[in-house]
């Protein structure tokens, strides 16, 4: 099992951690990160899910404009609030968690 120091992913806060476990340094911590982006992640489900199969109606709305401009929004939030600290996982960390995400078929079936 190797360690490294690592900071939490929340606060910052230096910690030893095994690579197998999740890099914060306690339960509100992992909380906060997760109720962050639970909040975010609503908003930009609901954009998303209509500029991916409501198209035309998004691109009148400006959807994308404005799922980029939340991105920003948030970024800056992060920034000001999180000394900076990202407050999203590395896509390769998501990826392979779901390998078929990477799949050249989809395993999703009936399409619009």
């Amino acid at each position: 099992m190797t360690a490294r120091v690592l900071g939490c992913l929340e606060c910052g806060a230096p910690l030893l951690v095994c690579v197998q476990v999740r890099g914060f340094c306690d339960g509100r911590c992992r909380a906060a990160w997760n109720n962050r982006r639970k909040l975010r992640g609503a908003e930009l489900y609901d954009l998303y899910m209509a500029h991916r199969w409501n198209r035309a109606e998004a691109v009148k709305l400006g959807v994308f404009q404005a799922i980029n401009r939340l991105a920003s929004e948030y970024r800056a939030e992060d920034r000001e609030r999180r000394e900076g600290r990202r407050s999203w996982r590395p896509p390769g960390d998501v990826l392979a968690e779901r390998p078929y995400l990477k799949s050249i078929k989809s395993h999703v079936r009936g399409g619009r």
